[in-house]
């Protein structure tokens, strides 16, 4: 029977390799060199699943190889089996049937960290912090993230049981799966009498109608007069989106983006189709590291065209891509198939994927090798490493003691201490943890376990290491006395940065009572971008001399 199964599996591939190989000859030059290749490795296939001295597995010996072969390509390029598909399409809208909750694993056990309000579990009194420990009679325990979600999803209107603990206590759910429709934007609103904010944080196919909801929503009030366009953290999605977003602040028939690729189907250019919402509201577009892709669309292009400005930290520098194409048996494949430019011409992509280093690894464009381009206004920009903000913010680095508590889960778990504790708190954005509540906070940490190291130890420990190399011993006893001192100091921690760990604890806090748009609403609190965005549109001099804007 296994070789049976494996015969099988190897004619379902050749079929799909023989189909490849003939879709390859309508455009590739060298066809004889790839039906070669395809021909070898039909044949290593064949002999190493006939004859190998194990059982093999066919299906996953495939799928190791694709992955391989991918992996020299670029990161997006990827294949999609059947069994990730509908995680996939997720992704592209959002959408899918479930209880609406997302789940963490902390040691074996897997635990809710986020119902979604309004939701199967947010409506059948879930709470974050509580474990699942069976779904439809089957133990949870030893399971991974990927395997409890997909027991928890389901055609809506279908049920599932599930059993949880809280405090100790066991209790039986029985949940109706409903379609689930995640928020591309789970926030907005005023941040003071003037300022509207708009949170993004996917380009799903409702990205855009969803921002466009947002910004008529916030031009109810009469007092709005400047808006901020928060990209922080979006990984980016559909270019189209990308291309409708921008679309909003920027009139019909103006060039968004182009794209070029090795095929000349490929090249394209992308242009505005409908009028906008708001052509002349000031406008400021904040982003990060984390944003990528489509977010860089949006940040390009705004700032290609002097539409706004554009505020935070150096952006991803993703400039591909990539279009999924179907392939047999229900599985995809996703290809990078182009590079996309802004208006100006640059192409943000910072790493280049084709050139590699001996042992396989690639590296950034530096910043000496980025071309200048010209915005509408005759400002300089640069492609090769990301957006650069107009407004460059640089933030606070996170303690050692915060990321330490953070990965240890005592944030999080001391937040439902909190929530067990109190019935209500202040409205998200204008919640303070008391000093009373931070020594709680500190006392529940006493028995707790958590490590790091600081910055200022990994010095002392440098500097004994190159003491000993150097063979200077007389240094031994100043060395361990700064350990010592160093030490002291370190067990002072939680107060010395005081600040910082309630900004956090504070967000938690808040999203057990507000959801995740209260968690967002109150992260916004002393945001140094936020602050510098909502300084400069609040100086029109300023902010017109960033966008080399001439006065009339």
């Amino acid at each position: 029977m296994k070789k049976l199964k494996s015969l099988s599996s190897f004619t379902k591939i050749s079929t799909v390799l023989l189909i490849l190989a003939i879709a390859f000859s309508a455009f590739k030059a060298d066809y004889f060199e790839v039906n070669k290749q395809l021909e070898l490795f039909t044949g290593v296939f064949k002999e190493v699943n006939l004859y190998y001295v194990e059982d093999t597995e066919p299906s996953q010996l495939m799928e190791d190889a694709l992955n391989g072969m991918l992996k020299k390509l670029d990161p997006y390029t990827v294949y999609i089996p059947e069994s990730d598909v509908e995680d996939f399409k997720m992704m592209q809208t959002g959408q899918y049937g479930g209880i609406g909750s997302t789940i963490r694993k902390v040691g074996d056990r897997i635990l809710v960290s986020d119902p979604h309000e309004g939701y199967p579990a947010d409506k059948a009194g879930l709470r974050a912090g509580d474990w699942i420990i069976s779904v439809d009679g089957k133990s949870m325990i030893n399971k991974s993230t990927e395997e409890v979600s997909r027991v928890l999803k389901g055609t809506p209107g279908s049920e599932v049981e599930l059993v949880y603990e809280r405090n100790g206590v066991k209790k039986t759910l029985v949940l109706k799966r409903e379609e689930i429709q995640l928020k591309s934007v789970p926030y907005y609103g005023m941040l003071n009498e003037n300022t509207g904010y708009i949170y993004l944080t996917s380009f799903t196919n409702k990205a855009s109608q969803d921002v466009k909801d947002a910004l008529l929503e916030l031009q109810k009030n009469p007092n709005l007069t400047q808006v901020l366009l928060d990209l922080r953290g979006n990984p980016g999605g559909l270019l189209s989106e990308a291309v409708n977003i921008s679309n909003i602040f920027i009139d019909k028939g103006v060039e968004i983006v182009s794209t070029k690729g090795r095929l000349k189907d490929v090249d394209n250019t992308y242009k505005t189709l409908r009028s906008a919402i708001d052509t002349d509201i000031p406008l400021a577009v904040l982003i990060d590291g984390g944003s990528a892709s489509a977010s860089e669309i949006v940040a390009g292009t705004l700032q290609d065209l002097d539409r706004g400005i554009v505020v935070g930290e150096r952006s991803y520098g993703k400039g591909l891509v990539q279009q999924s194409h179907p392939l047999q048996y229900g599985s995809q494949i996703k290809i990078t198939i182009a590079k996309y430019y802004t208006p100006s011409g640059r192409c943000i992509q910072a790493i280049n994927y084709a050139e590699r280093s001996e042992d396989g690894s690639v590296s950034r464009l530096p910043d000496s090798l980025r071309t200048e381009f010209k915005t509408a206004n005759g400002r300089s920009v640069f492609d090769g490493g990301g957006v650069t903000p107009d407004i460059d913010v640089e933030k606070e680095d996170a303690s050692g003691i915060l990321i330490s508590l953070v990965n240890a889960g005592h944030i999080f778990d001391y937040a439902t201490v909190f929530k067990n504790k109190n019935e209500t708190i202040a409205p998200a954005g204008t919640f303070e943890l008391t000093d009373a509540q931070y020594e709680d906070f500190v006392t529940y940490l006493s028995d707790k376990h958590y490590e790091y190291t600081t910055s200022t130890e990994k010095k002392i420990e440098l500097l004994a290491k190159i003491a000993e190399d150097e063979d200077y011993s007389d240094l031994t006893t100043d060395i361990t006395q700064l350990q010592e001192k160093a030490h002291r100091l370190k067990g002072d921690d939680l107060h010395r940065h005081k600040d910082q760990i309630s900004l956090f604890l504070e967000q938690e806090i808040v999203g057990r009572y507000y959801y995740e748009s209260g968690k967002i609403r109150q992260s916004l609190k002393g945001d140094p971008i936020i602050t510098s965005a909502i300084e400069t549109l609040n100086n029109q001099e300023k902010y017109k001399q960033i966008l080399a804007i001439a006065e009339n």
